[in-house]
């Protein structure tokens, strides 16, 4: 028996060095195989939003806000710089505002923009994860250690993909023709590619799902450490909304996000700046998805910000 347990302590120890080994040679040898992902924007977003100096927006949430605004027209309309942190819903609530953490200064203004306000605080998606981080040492120190669990059981996964990136040399492509892609963005961070071959018609809003958002005391709580952090900083948070496909296939209304905003407005500690119907958008205002927007609503989504955000200073001040 004593044998037998030790021939299965040998066979483990050596898979456990043989994964060590080829963890290592992805590390040091074969380095990132994604960065030209849609992922990999966080690196661009994460060094302007270390780079930008004095009072700044700061712009939180999903992949609404990285298809969801244009930032020049922002900051001109604002008189302050703009820094747009959207990326994927997937990575979940705390990680976008953890993002944000990594450099908030005085007299900043960090807009959420979340879809939900329901998640658990952890990472939805730790494949999508991985590929986020990617070899990248600031970004791996943003994964909180309750996601460390997950990260760990998903990195098999990764380090397949990656290593078979490399040895078939498809690792680290540009994808020029898409929206899904590093160089889609703009310096700003908003999405600036929009190939018309991801176009929606009315009949996608059949199936698209579009729901009242949610509420967990979990999620709020969260939420609302992150306020406290904002202002321990000497910056303000608010939160504003974002955009609603509404046309003939909604199964909700008005009154439903009405209800939903006085909820929110009771539960955050910071101020919700937006009325959500403001943000209800026809279906041709909308791209690919029933979240990200085309040029066209990504103007009016942002003019519709300026003016909330006017509107709560000037109530500030009065």
């Amino acid at each position: 028996m004593k044998k037998f347990l030790l021939k299965i302590l040998i066979v483990l120890a050596s898979v456990l060095v043989l994964f060590c080994a080829l963890a290592a040679f992805d590390v040091f040898v074969v380095g990132g195989m994604f960065k030209y992902n849609y992922q990999a924007s966080v690196v661009d977003k994460l060094e302007r939003l270390e780079t930008v100096t004095g009072p700044k927006i700061i712009l939180v949430g999903h992949s609404n806000v990285s298809f969801g605004f244009d930032s020049e027209r922002l900051e001109e309309a604002m008189g302050m710089p703009v820094v747009n942190l959207g990326v994927h819903g997937s990575l979940g609530n705390t990680f976008h505002e953890d993002l944000a953490r990594q450099n908030i200064g005085e007299g900043d203004i960090v807009v959420v923009c979340h879809t939900d306000f329901a998640d658990d605080g952890k990472i939805g998606d730790y494949p999508l994860a991985w590929i986020t981080v990617d070899n990248n040492a600031k970004i791996a120190k943003i994964i909180r250690p309750t996601d460390y669990a997950g990260m760990a059981a998903s990195y098999p996964d990764y380090l397949c993909n990656s290593l078979f990136n490399w040895v078939t040399g498809r690792g680290n492509r540009d994808y020029e023709d898409s929206c899904y892609s590093r160089t889609a963005f703009n310096k700003y961070g908003d999405i600036e590619r929009r190939p018309a071959v991801l176009a929606v018609t009315e009949d996608f809003f059949k199936d698209a799902n579009v729901t009242v958002p949610g509420i967990s005391e979990e999620c709020i709580k969260g939420f609302n450490e992150f306020c406290d952090f904002v202002r321990s900083k000497g910056a303000e948070v608010v939160i504003a909304g974002y955009p609603v496909a509404y046309g003939k296939y909604s199964e909700f209304t008005e009154e439903d996000f009405n209800k939903f905003e006085e909820k929110l407005k009771a539960a955050a500690s910071c101020d919700v700046i937006s009325h959500y119907a403001d943000y209800f958008y026809p279906y041709s205002y909308f791209y690919n998805t029933a979240l990200h927007l085309t040029k066209e609503g990504a103007e009016v989504r942002t003019d519709q910000l300026a003016s909330d955000l006017k509107a709560w200073q000037n109530a500030k001040q009065s």
